[in-house]
């Protein structure tokens, strides 16, 4: 009996091991919680330019509301001629007012060949983008919000998945709207959802398992 329970105790380990890749934390991201993802901007002249996200100093609105409160959380890329931010829950909601909370807007600050388009990896910095699927979702990954906006686009596809059993999670998106160019100081107001994928340290899991295996050593030793 002890020898099925060190045998059963040694599976869970492995499964802790397995789904160690796959904590996903959707709660409460803004564009604070997202530094390093990179993004590129593409021109109507055929070029592209890419940043480096980062995070904005923290503004406390003191609302009382978290949804509004969170709206001082943001993030983004600013160059000299084009900037994507992000501020509050990237989950998205609207305001009394009618505002979009958690909204991404890309801007065109200077650039006098037009934006058709944009692209976001966020793999370096463990970022995916958070769709509802209409299918099975990632453990712990709930329904998330796909790309939307007020503005016609061309396409929308997200890529490098990051569970190919699920359908829900990717780490790149890619938008394009040639047909809606944004010429200097239009902009591209858009909500889409992310979660951060947390991996724990492998000292984690070894502690859980070794504490797992101790207990199932003291019960056999006791007979």
């Amino acid at each position: 009996m002890i020898k099925k329970i060190i045998a059963g105790l040694s599976l869970i380990g492995m499964s802790l091991s397995a789904q160690s890749a796959l904590l996903i934390d959707e709660s409460n991201i803004t564009g604070a919680d997202m530094g390093g993802i990179s993004v590129t901007a593409m021109f109507s002249d055929g070029t592209t330019d890419t940043g480096i996200w980062s995070a904005f100093p923290d503004v406390v609105l003191g609302t009382g509301d978290p949804i509004a409160d969170a709206q001082g959380f943001s993030g983004g890329v600013v160059t000299s001629t084009w900037s994507l931010t992000q501020q509050g829950f990237s989950s998205g909601n609207v305001a009394p007012s009618g505002d979009i909370y958690g909204a991404w807007t890309l801007t065109n600050l200077a650039s006098a060949s037009a934006i058709v388009g944009f692209s976001i990896d966020g793999s370096v910095a463990n970022v995916a983008f958070d769709i509802d699927s209409g299918s099975e979702n990632t453990p712990y990954s709930s329904i998330g919000v796909a790309f939307a906006s007020a503005t016609s686009v061309d396409s929308v596809t997200y890529s490098d998945q990051l569970n190919a059993a699920y359908g829900d999670l990717f780490f790149a998106l890619e938008v394009l709207f040639g047909s809606s160019e944004l010429a200097i100081d239009d902009e591209l107001v858009f909500v889409a959802d992310t979660d951060t994928i947390k991996v724990p340290e492998p000292a984690t899991t070894a502690m859980i398992l070794t504490g797992l295996l101790f207990g199932a050593a003291r019960l056999r030793s006791r007979k």
